[in-house]
């Protein structure tokens, strides 16, 4: 393991891990919180920590997104995090030794919200019905052996990845598969989140990112085109990638 910070490149210019595994380890998909289909992530090196955010570093994850985000996130993006415990539950940082090097928010929605938000996008077809909709349905019925569940009962709540970032000399520590697996082993784990699926928008052309998340477990290839999802990039079109979470709880 490394005693010093890998040679910085010139310029951080992937907003998503590009090789966070290491290429002998098992890559098959898994459900979050699935002991059974679990992915082998690479141990992290013992001076690379994930930490909880607090009043004193989380102007840090900012600071990461700025540099590698195409997106600029108002105050109050961040401002949240502390205020909200679900929130403060699902956003995680990661320091080589006492640097921030990457971070991870994510929004926790109910069913409803998370329904009603996917049906504002640009996503259906020419018969007028969503594509998103259909792929995630059709997923967790495979998921389940098409069997109905308590969900059908109490709608569970849905984690959204909102950022997910590492700064690239450290892009091959398995930071950025740390970050995204802590986050869904809460959800799996903490009564207070009672979600069973968490997905994100990715950048079609963000050949990188995709792999990362092909990686994690989650759908990737048969996930809906989002079209004109991005303003400031060419081509405009985001990819949904998502997962299903399963229960731990004892």
């Amino acid at each position: 393991m490394p005693d010093s910070p890998p040679s910085p490149e010139s310029r951080p210019f992937l907003s998503w891990p590009s090789s966070t595994l290491h290429p002998s380890i098992d890559t098959r998909p898994r459900e979050a919180g699935s002991s059974s289909t679990a992915l082998q992530i690479t141990r992290l090196p013992p001076n690379v920590s994930i930490r909880a955010p607090t009043k004193a570093n989380v102007h840090l994850l900012k600071r990461i997104n700025s540099l590698l985000l195409p997106v600029s996130y108002p105050e109050n993006f961040y401002r949240e995090i502390l205020q909200n415990p679900e929130s403060e539950a699902l956003t995680r940082l990661a320091f080589y030794d006492e640097e921030c090097v990457g971070g991870i928010r994510c929004r926790l929605e109910t069913a409803a919200e998370y329904q009603a938000g996917l049906e504002k996008l640009d996503t259906t077809d020419i018969y007028g019905s969503s594509k998103i909709l259909e792929a995630v349905a059709d997923h967790k019925a495979n998921g389940s052996g098409g069997r109905r569940n308590s969900e059908d009962n109490h709608p569970k709540r849905k984690v959204y990845i909102m950022t997910l970032a590492v700064l690239s000399p450290y892009r091959s520590l398995s930071i950025g598969s740390h970050l995204l697996d802590h986050i869904l082993s809460i959800a799996a784990k903490e009564p207070t989140i009672d979600a069973d699926l968490a997905y994100a928008h990715v950048w079609v052309s963000n050949d990188g990112a995709l792999e990362f998340y092909r990686k994690q477990g989650f759908e990737v290839d048969s996930g809906p085109i989002v079209r004109n999802y991005y303003r400031r990039l060419e081509p405009r079109d985001a990819r949904l990638v998502f997962r299903r979470i399963t229960c731990t709880r004892s």
